[in-house]
């Protein structure tokens, strides 16, 4: 941390399936993770005030505080069920979006988190305010360089498909946690503390969003939890191309969110790399949905591709380990300032203003098919 950038506090909260040690939770999972358990709670995060400095780690200040403790035995007044409860209103007090953040592959609990506070400061800059609650699925954490993915290296390929598997058997308990963010949204309504909730999901983190639907077909995704969440932003979807098709329990989200925004991009992660350990299946978050005319109303499909930033206009992303796969086309929802600018609006509720709209069928780019298009940003307007 240089010393323009003085340690502040942001609060994230947490909820995890990982397993719990003395003081915090595991790094690494070599056991299955709980399908079941969740522990809730919240961290100090460390704020550098800098929304444009992307790609600084932002480190806890002090181990979790983990306060929800019942595992919802009483989902009403229970210590989980409180913990959701100081989410939103914390949100409420701070006239804030509540974000219920889903983190991709190769996260430790430290780093979700971090990613976490890190997207809240970053939309601070777009003059969103966002308190976020990251749900850490037992990833390992190891950072993977997806070049080496294309080459099929077997151990790189055994550990993604590691993260895959941990993502999967995540599924119940994000189901859990699914209906119990209703409860909480639903008791905040009813105490006078509305607040707009938004999921967001990015890369593998929607693989453990479809398994948790998928979950919920026992029963629990019923009419009841329609429009639990405002809205729902599945972004660089490491997931089939086929994964909202019909009977496909993706599909689900058009029931669990008011508006879907499936926000796709040219991605070499997820175009090359991804399908190398996926026996070369198309993914969604590159080259958007398998059956385009067939979706739900309430699903939106954004290629970003023709209105992010060119890699020219931001170098300062390709620094250290950096990758320009991973960290200039699998990230931009939170380092691209084209993409926040149309992401902002949507996460505040507002008509996207920069978003043409093709007939569906009409033109493609290298495969991709989408209802809407984004344009860029008007010279000069990048600072």
């Amino acid at each position: 941390m240089s010393a323009s950038h003085p340690a502040a506090s942001r609060t994230v909260h947490f909820a995890t399936n990982r397993a719990r040690l003395s003081v915090g939770f595991d790094a690494f999972s070599p056991a299955p993770p709980d399908g079941r358990q969740l522990w809730l709670g919240q961290i100090a995060m460390q704020s550098l005030a800098a929304p444009g400095d992307t790609e600084t780690t932002r480190h806890p200040l002090a181990p979790p505080d983990i306060i929800g403790e019942d595992d919802f035995a009483d989902p009403a007044k229970g210590s989980a069920a409180r913990a959701l409860d100081a989410w939103l209103r914390d949100a409420h007090a701070q006239d804030a979006i509540a974000l219920f953040f889903i983190h991709g592959f190769s996260n430790s609990f430290n780093s979700a988190v971090g990613r976490a506070a890190q997207i809240a400061e970053f939309y601070d800059g777009a003059g969103v305010r966002l308190v976020p609650l990251a749900f850490s699925w037992p990833s390992d954490g190891r950072v993977i360089d997806p070049q080496l993915l294309v080459l099929g290296l077997g151990g790189v390929v055994r550990q993604y498909q590691a993260d895959q598997r941990d993502a999967e058997l995540s599924g119940p308990a994000l189901a859990r946690l699914i209906v119990e963010i209703r409860r909480a949204a639903d008791r905040a309504r009813k105490a006078r503390r509305p607040v707009r909730v938004v999921l967001l999901a990015h890369s593998m983190g929607n693989l453990a969003l479809a398994c948790a639907l998928e979950a919920m077909q026992n029963g629990m995704l019923t009419q009841a939890l329609d429009a639990t969440f405002d809205h729902a932003l599945l972004v660089a979807s490491d997931v089939p191309d086929t994964a909202l098709d019909h009977r496909q329990p993706l599909r689900g989200i058009a029931l669990l969110a008011a508006g879907v925004t499936v926000v796709i991009a040219k991605d070499g992660m997820l175009a090359f790399a991804s399908p190398a350990a996926n026996e070369h299946k198309r993914r969604l978050g590159h080259f958007g949905p398998n059956d385009l005319a067939g979706l739900p109303g309430r699903i939106r499909v954004v290629d970003f591709v023709a209105g992010l930033q060119t890699e020219a206009e931001k170098p300062h992303l390709q620094v250290g380990s950096a990758t320009t796969w991973d960290t200039v086309y699998h990230q931009y929802y939170r380092n691209d300032l084209s993409a926040r600018a149309d992401l902002a609006e949507v996460l505040r509720g507002d008509p996207p203003t920069r978003r043409d709209d093709p007939a569906l069928g009409g033109p493609v780019q290298e495969g991709r098919s989408r209802h809407t298009s984004l344009r860029p940003l008007p010279p000069g307007a990048i600072a």
